[in-house]
């Protein structure tokens, strides 16, 4: 490691670090109120509860002393004070409830809105599954261990301080003990929280793979069964399922060694601070109902720095998630700025000279192609031969590694992203749908006119379904399409294209799923527009329509034929 580096080590170590503003976390700072109000009614409700303690010590030297008035008026106090801290303490149990829900609610929506401004490519270098990771396994990690677990810090804090102060204000050498074992106790904590941080860090990587894995599993499950690849998808998941749950051990364990030191800790301070008032009380230093205000007391200020102990390693360990899913967040940087504007394809499209690799596999080399304005071009080739690429590099999915993809002899990484895609029609393999009316499903929620629907529902080869459908096209379509067919849902995408009316038209195995029939007339129909660059990659190639495109490339081993 270079000298440098190692100054840039130490400095992050030794400066404070600048937190960032934009970053998840931040967003906790709109429950800031709701915090402080909660904190606020526990200091109340906790300072009312240490009045009625100090009111018990008073009860037991009076009745000792035998002022028996004096009692009487004490237990009138004491009853008071419960039935003030009663009403108190509920509220705040409600409003640090709401606290936690509100800050989780804030929490998934900044997170969400944060993922929808992502760029394309930053999202799918990223992976759905790792976003779909950190909302499910990271957020509930995150609830317990650091939101929760940072209010209850705060809230038994203030428990302790107020025990301690009580406990100071009659005799000053309990607090001088007190401020021993807290020093002790930041410096124990911060070195074991350093060691959850790590395993925290490692089980985060591997919740992801897990969750990227059973995505996958479930995507592909007709070809699983299809397949008989049960038993090799069941082994595959059970070596995933173990290295996942043998991390979740592991923690356990370190866990459990760590409890077994604090405990040792505590107990130590509970025996000095209990042989510390036996010695005052022999002394006659302090009263007999002192002593059983420090019995009572004892457990509001060990039982705070055992859950202290307990929350600080948790909450280290919570940073690097945070930090993981900030840095998930990040738009990845561009090569090229995007300054160029774009209203529609003038010219034509060319690839030149372009290479793109997933990591160690060259997919695309060297690759030389170009679609004019307004021609049909059909793709054709193995699997695995690139097609596919060149879709998702014209979709600026992904960026080429060397050479340049030109959009009317302009580079596409420098085109404005929102302008490009709003001239863009995708017909993609996997077809979405929402759960909501078909027609929304339709028409995205834009605005079209009646003729432009019936006219886009006609070419895609819909208008049977439509009218077969009880409600028309207000008939609710269920979660992802739980009711439609896989070709019904191809003609749905296919619609989709035809009603944005772009200049380009993209088409990724689009007649995979429809009956030979159908997939000639639509195809037919996408022949004839005008005036739209249409490029298809296909299997399925019909002798009745080949001849109508205007070139058909063989994609082999990343070149164009």
């Amino acid at each position: 490691m270079s000298d440098t580096k190692i100054k840039q080590n130490l400095l992050q170590r030794i400066l404070p670090q600048k937190r960032n503003p934009d970053s998840l976390r931040s967003g906790l700072r709109d429950q800031r109120p709701q915090l402080i109000w909660s904190i606020v009614l526990f200091t109340i409700a906790n300072g009312i509860g240490m009045a009625s303690n100090i009111m018990l010590m008073r009860l037991v030297d009076q009745s000792l002393a035998g002022q028996f008035e004096a009692v009487r008026q004490t237990l009138i106090i004491i009853v008071i004070i419960y039935l003030l801290v009663i009403p108190i303490d509920i509220l705040h149990i409600r409003v640090s409830s709401r606290y936690i829900k509100s800050s989780m609610l804030g929490i998934r929506q900044r997170f969400l809105s944060k993922v929808l401004k992502l760029d394309l490519r930053s999202f799918n270098q990223r992976g759905s599954s790792t976003f779909y990771s950190h909302i499910t396994n990271d957020f509930n990690t995150l609830e317990t261990n650091d939101i929760e677990g940072r209010y209850q810090l705060a809230t038994q804090l203030i428990r302790a301080l107020t025990a301690l102060a009580v406990l100071a204000y009659i005799n000053i050498m309990i607090l001088l003990l007190l401020l021993i074992v807290a020093t002790v106790f930041l410096f124990v904590s911060n070195l074991l929280g350093n060691i959850m941080k790590k395993h925290e860090q490692e089980r985060t990587e591997l919740f992801r793979g897990y969750t990227l894995y059973l995505r996958e599993i479930l995507t592909a499950f007709r070809l699983v069964k299809s397949n008989n690849l049960e038993a090799r998808s069941a082994g595959e998941f059970d070596r995933k399922s173990e290295s996942v749950q043998h991390k979740g051990f592991v923690i356990d364990k370190v866990s459990t060694y760590i409890q077994a030191v604090l405990d040792v800790f505590l107990y130590g301070v509970i025996f000095g601070s209990m042989m510390l008032v036996a010695y005052l009380a022999n002394q006659g230093l302090v009263s007999a109902g002192y002593v059983i205000l420090v019995i009572n007391s004892i457990g509001g200020i060990i039982q705070p720095l055992s859950q202290a102990m307990e929350r600080i390693p948790l909450m280290k360990g919570a940073q690097q998630i945070w930090k993981s899913i900030d840095e998930t967040l990040e738009p990845m940087p561009k090569k090229v700025p995007e300054t160029e504007p774009f209203t529609g394809l003038d010219d034509d499209i060319t690839f030149r000279d372009v290479s793109f690799s997933y990591e160690d596999t060259e997919v695309l080399r060297r690759l030389n192609l170009k679609f004019e304005k307004g021609k049909k071009y059909l793709l054709l080739g193995p699997s695995g031969g690139g097609k596919s690429t060149i879709l998702r590099l014209l979709r600026k999915y992904i960026s080429p590694d060397q050479g340049e993809l030109l959009i009317d002899d302009v580079n596409l990484d420098s085109i404005v992203s929102e302008e490009y895609l709003r001239q863009l029609s995708n017909v993609e393999q996997h077809v979405f749908l929402f759960e909501d009316s078909l027609r929304n499903n339709l028409t995205l929620y834009r605005n079209y006119t009646d003729g432009e629907l019936s006219d886009a529902i006609e070419a895609a080869g819909l208008k049977d379904f439509v009218a077969k459908q009880p409600e028309g096209l207000e008939q609710l379509i269920l979660d992802n399409g739980k009711n439609v067919s896989g070709g019904e849902k191809a003609r749905i995408a296919i619609a989709r294209g035809l009603l944005r009316k772009s200049d380009i038209l993209l088409l990724d195995e689009a007649f995979a799923s429809l009956d030979d029939a159908v997939a000639k007339s639509i195809e037919k129909r996408l022949l004839a527009l005008e005036d739209v660059t249409v490029i298809q990659v296909s299997h399925v190639v019909f002798t009745e329509t080949i001849d109508q495109y205007d070139q058909v490339f063989e994609i082999v081993q990343g070149s164009a034929r």
